[in-house]
């Protein structure tokens, strides 16, 4: 469970917090996501709000958070072909939805609950306390890709109870929030694996996508295998996404991740992790570098890093590992 720090509210000395955004080539272009959904919220304070962003070419994840109490004179989201999934990381006093110049929703709204905005619908939403919160957004064009990958039925749209809890949400946005912060170890085949899961989610559990004849892929073929652990070998210190690979093996992302995990047992995430766990074995007994030296080397953050996965994997810290192949050599 996520445990989001307590907002204070302040009506004074508001402080302009922006971070640098991601977005990877392909992704969308524009939308109510990043900025522009911070200015929709806040019109001219925009700067009250901190915002981070997170792309893939399917889904943007925006980080929003204000301290501040804000004017109630929101901006209507522009029509789009396209959803917002939103998580509100601490409770509302109070809040307001209008949907089509109607008022739905009025009133608090609970910590960590979710609630899907059909952009289509001419949505506008006031919170004039502080808040901090996490928007999903996903276009139409995103989950019609993904139907025609699963050879189902496209989905006509995304419902959830408004301020109910999702817990698979919620753990999934757990293993996300790292890449957020801007974390140099939330590598970018982590990530998009994340996201990708984030996107399936709300097609099956909010728009009940069913399974269809396609879902039940078989493996890789030998050469795309063999391709594919080639790439990993020779980027194996360096940062490779998930897209990267697929398209290696001419598959979509999901397709390529059912398929890779079904002929080797892993998912590409973890095959990565123990072939840097490989080389790093290599180096400790090759060399003299230092752990922090060889973690590098290897593709890791740092040397605690380094740690961490080695000793799930290997059953013992590295710096040990070598003392006792040193001693029985």
């Amino acid at each position: 469970m996520i445990e989001a720090p307590a907002l204070p509210v302040r009506s004074h000395g508001r402080q302009l917090r922006r971070m640098a955004q991601r977005r990877p080539t392909g992704t969308v272009a524009q939308g109510a996501f990043g900025t522009r959904m911070a200015t929709l919220l806040a019109g001219n304070d925009a700067q009250a709000v901190s915002v981070q962003t997170l792309c893939n070419p399917r889904l943007v994840v925006t980080r929003l958070r204000c301290d501040s109490e804000l004017p109630p004179s929101p901006s209507p989201i522009p029509s789009e072909a396209a959803f917002i999934v939103c998580v509100q990381l601490n409770a509302l006093p109070f809040h307001q939805l209008w949907r089509r110049g109607i008022l739905t929703q009025t009133g608090s709204y609970p910590k960590l609950g979710a609630s899907v905005f059909d952009l289509e619908e001419d949505v506008k939403l006031l919170l004039p306390t502080p808040f901090y919160s996490l928007h999903f957004y996903v276009s139409r064009a995103a989950l019609d890709e993904l139907a025609d990958e699963c050879g189902v039925r496209k989905i006509d749209r995304l419902l959830w109870p408004h301020g109910t809890v999702d817990e698979t949400l919620i753990h999934l946005m757990s293993a996300m929030l790292p890449a957020l912060e801007g974390h140099e170890r939330s590598n970018s085949l982590f990530v998009d694996r994340i996201l990708l899961a984030l996107t399936t989610h709300f097609a099956v559990s909010y728009g009940k996508m069913g399974a269809g004849p396609r879902i039940a892929h078989g493996g890789l073929a030998p050469w795309q295998e063999r391709r594919c652990k080639e790439l990993i070998d020779s980027r194996v210190a360096g940062p490779i996404s998930l897209k990267e690979m697929a398209n290696e093996c001419n598959l979509s992302s999901s397709h390529f991740a059912r398929a890779f995990r079904k002929t080797t047992g892993a998912s590409p995430h973890r095959w990565l992790m123990e072939r840097r766990v490989e080389t790093a074995k290599d180096m400790l007994l090759a060399n003299e570098l230092t752990i922090s030296e060889i973690a590098l080397s290897c593709g890791f953050s740092d040397q605690s890093h380094l740690t961490k996965a080695f000793s799930s994997m290997v059953g013992i810290p590295p710096g040990g590992w070598r003392r006792e192949r040193t001693r029985t050599s």
